[in-house]
């Protein structure tokens, strides 16, 4: 074999062992649904999950069968680790938990998703589906909101017609969810005052109040927001919560070396 069709069949293997992993991380725990996903027979499969669960990268849990497995948390803690913006930001956040009490999302843009960075949950008693690792359309949550302000609008209805197609598929749509001339009108007047709001577009009876974080040349690199639940996190409290979280975004923004000109 020569070596070119050799790096060829290891980058194809490579590619395979991948997606087993996202075959997995979407819930996929035998070898017959991660076989179908992937497309390859049921020898090929078990040789890729073998592979990977001797590497600690997938186990085997009874009743649950493959779940994701320790090495991926080692790594995606190191990942973290390594990301300037959060280690940055963590001693910010935690000052900004303990001025509110309620829970404080970290997220970044993904193509056309945010990812959660960093989450620090309230003292309320109340916990979100939100995680760090999760992924949601960019254009429905707070945080995802702020990372659009410096967007056209031609960019903002195509980042809201794909989170339609996520709500429009969901089996229980969250009940805020505005129509499009509603939503660029908001989004209108967040892009004149710096921060975002979002009341049970992302979730049902979660609200928060959002603002950017910008690096050193002054793009928006980041989402937070101050979330909590409707009977905590009304209209009034948003408003009244907009200094806090503009301020830390603001502090953040600054270690990150920004300059506001």
């Amino acid at each position: 074999m020569e070596k070119s069709e050799e790096i060829v069949q290891g980058t194809q293997s490579l590619a395979r062992a991948f997606s087993v992993l996202d075959a997995v991380a979407d819930g996929n725990g035998d070898l017959a649904s991660i076989g179908r996903v992937l497309g390859t027979s049921r020898s090929t499969t078990h040789r890729l999950v073998s592979f990977l669960q001797r590497s600690g990268f997938v186990r085997h849990v009874d009743g649950r069968g493959y779940v994701l497995g320790a090495r991926l948390i080692e790594l995606g803690s190191a990942a973290l680790a390594q990301m300037p913006l959060t280690s940055v930001a963590r001693p910010l956040l935690e000052r900004l938990s303990q001025q509110t009490g309620d829970t404080i999302h970290l997220s970044v843009r993904d193509g056309d998703e945010i990812m959660y960075v960093d989450k620090i949950s309230g003292n309320k008693g109340l916990e979100m589906r939100s995680r760090v690792g999760l992924r949601k359309p960019i254009a429905i949550t707070g945080t995802g909101k702020a990372q659009m302000l410096d967007l056209p609008e031609k960019e903002w209805n195509r980042l809201y017609a794909l989170a339609q197609i996520a709500i429009l598929s969901d089996e229980m749509p969250p009940p805020g969810f505005l129509p499009w001339e509603e939503y660029v009108a908001a989004m209108r007047e967040y892009r004149a005052r710096g921060y975002t709001m979002e009341v049970e577009e992302n979730e049902a009876s979660i609200c928060c109040v959002a603002a950017p974080i910008r690096g050193a040349r002054g793009e928006i690199v980041a989402g937070l927001s101050i979330a909590s639940t409707l009977p905590y996190m009304t209209r009034q409290r948003l408003t009244a919560l907009v200094p806090l979280v503009t301020s830390c975004a603001e502090d953040i923004s600054r270690e990150l070396g920004f300059t506001r000109k």
